[in-house]
């Protein structure tokens, strides 16, 4: 069976089954009691432990969801938005986060349902998350390199972290779970004035024990039978590279790459894959040296996501194959320089640099009399002086856009998506 495919439903379409959800997932948690301050407080005080067995609940039946079908082959798991991982700015923020819910009594997103239910204090709380987001807009700048590019690990999984596949880790997810909500009873039972649960029927601990065998089951059948779930994503995101690279739709003109390195407002990461010799005698300002067919993992995972990836190589040859490599390992805005630092020399180095006899398109074409690496000045054109030549536009600045997520973390822990 397909992927199933919502695309047909189109832009207001989407919109729709959004607002839908989103009234759902909100009258979900007023249901669940997370419209009152009191009781999300009580989580921390532990004395109430709803939030914890609502919402993990909400986490193992979604995961088990998302895996089971993309191992059926409903679902295309690389489709799927991951944040990437910015571990000093997460773990700060989640503090942050954490003292104002236990102050508060509320997250951004249940200070909303509480708003819904016309609740003062609710209200006051999301006027409060209003004005937080216009100071931090505000005052970004102060801090965006940190917020950016500390503890960036890009995509960054558990399994990867575990070395395990994604069906042994869902197994062992649900057993954490299972385990945590006896735990929290537990505490519960400690910490509450009154009993637990002091009329809980046997018929009511019958049905949590089959939810969790049931959910046992699931989880042992996908580390059984679904291990490789992610699996498919790989062919499908080297076809489409090869497909656009095939098309020219991801090389840009010596021109371009000028005007992006004069743009303030774009994050641009230059990857030359040239040998060391030639990088050593000229290379572009800031660009870094990549060894062709030896990408390594911690240099993809340290590319930020919305940074503009531009590969170069005395030619177009070797850019291509390590831009079509790096678009099969899901990195996103990778561009190639359009015929090399040859072209970049012959546009921007008439006059100052020589060319030799060599007719290689994937050899240095110019002589420089010193290895000076971003020393000459036809590595980083002065933007006043040098002609702006005419191009047409390939990158497209799809930079990652804020989408606000109901539940905790709400506002706070929106996500970025592409």
């Amino acid at each position: 069976m397909a992927p199933l495919d919502l695309s047909g439903l189109g832009h207001v379409g989407g919109n729709l089954v959004s607002v839908a959800f989103g009234i759902g997932f909100g009258f979900l948690l007023e249901r669940a009691g997370f419209g009152n301050a009191r009781k999300l407080a009580s989580q921390f005080y532990l004395n109430d432990q709803t939030v914890l067995k609502v919402m993990f609940t909400a986490i193992i039946v979604a995961m088990l969801l998302i895996y089971w079908t993309t191992g059926l082959g409903w679902l295309d798991f690389e489709r799927i938005w991951v944040n990437p991982t910015y571990l000093w700015p997460g773990i700060i923020g989640g503090l942050l986060l954490g003292v104002g819910f236990i102050i508060g009594g509320y997250c951004p997103g249940t200070s909303i349902v509480a708003t819904a239910t016309l609740k003062l204090d609710g209200l006051i709380f999301f006027l409060g998350c209003l004005l937080g987001i216009f100071v931090f807009g505000e005052t970004v700048p102060w801090y965006q390199a940190f917020w950016e590019q500390s503890g960036f690990m890009g995509r960054y999984t558990i399994p990867e972290w575990l070395g395990l596949t994604y069906g042994v880790v869902v197994f062992l997810v649900i057993l954490m779970a299972l385990g945590m909500f006896a735990g929290a009873e537990w505490l519960e039972s400690l910490f509450r004035k009154e009993p637990v649960n002091p009329e809980q029927s046997p018929r009511t601990r019958r049905l949590e024990l089959v939810g969790a065998t049931v959910l046992l089951l699931l989880a042992a059948g996908l580390a059984l039978f679904a291990q490789a779930v992610p699996a498919p994503a790989r062919p499908r995101l080297l076809a489409d590279a090869e497909r656009k690279i095939a098309g020219r739709e991801r090389h840009i003109e010596p021109a371009e790459l000028l005007s992006l390195m004069h743009n303030n407002q774009v994050v641009l990461r230059k990857l030359d894959v040239r040998d060391e010799a030639d990088y050593n005698l000229f290379h572009l300002v800031d660009a870094t040296l990549v060894k062709p067919g030896r990408l390594e993992d911690g240099l993809v995972k340290g590319l930020p996501s919305d940074a503009i990836k531009v590969v170069m190589s005395n030619g177009e040859e070797p850019a291509n194959d390590v831009a079509k490599e790096l678009m099969a390992r899901g990195v996103r805005n990778v561009y190639i320089l359009a015929g090399g630092l040859n072209k970049w020399l012959e546009t921007y180095g008439s006059g100052t640099v020589r060319r030799t006899t060599s007719t290689d398109p994937n050899s240095l074409q110019f002589e420089f009399p010193a290895a000076l690496g971003a020393h000459y000045g036809v590595s980083n054109p002065d933007r006043w002086t040098t002609p702006q030549l005419a191009f047409t536009p390939k990158v497209t600045f799809d930079r990652p856009v804020i989408k606000v997520k109901g539940g905790c973390g709400g506002w706070a822990n929106a996500s970025r998506v592409e």
